[in-house]
């Protein structure tokens, strides 16, 4: 009878064993979740101006808040999307922030300035007056690079956004 008892109480050793490290895991990733959000309510995304050399001249566009320039591509809106491919957002990554990102202006960056849900791709994009917002992976993260302007691709012409 000794002999029985001792199996169960080891088994029930192991079960609280396995839950109590499930436990310890799930408060490990709930307080990772909370500073993840913590951050995330924090963050603030500013869209700049810089200046480039577009086809030759210099002009005054927007950037993001890393000084990278942006683009739009045209014919694309909120309720009729061009780019929702890997591959398009390979080569023109979204401007994404998080659903409570606080979203500002420098001064010379004109139009309303907000995020739109992108259901399929499950992030937030950031618009500009009504422009969805990409950087061109061809710039290479790089200040004061517009290689993307005039590129003809995924049903439009990709452009600059000019600051004014």
């Amino acid at each position: 009878m000794l002999d029985s008892a001792r199996p169960r109480t080891r088994r029930a050793r192991t079960r609280r064993a396995v839950s109590a490290g499930r436990l310890f895991a799930l408060a490990v990733a709930a307080v990772s979740v909370m500073a993840m959000a913590a951050a995330a309510v924090a963050a603030t995304t500013t869209l700049g101006t810089a200046t480039v050399r577009v086809s030759g001249k210099s002009k005054t566009v927007v950037v993001d808040s890393s000084g990278v320039t942006l683009y739009s591509l045209s014919g694309e809106t909120t309720g009729h999307l061009k780019c929702q491919t890997r591959t398009c957002f390979t080569a023109w990554p979204p401007y994404e922030v998080s659903a409570a990102a606080k979203l500002t202006k420098a001064r010379g960056v004109a139009g309303t300035l907000l995020r739109f849900h992108r259901v399929k791709g499950k992030f937030y994009q950031v618009t500009l007056g009504g422009h969805l917002l990409y950087r061109y992976s061809g710039d290479k993260g790089n200040k004061g690079s517009a290689k993307g302007e005039g590129i003809t691709a995924f049903g439009g012409t990709w452009h600059v956004i000019a600051a004014g």
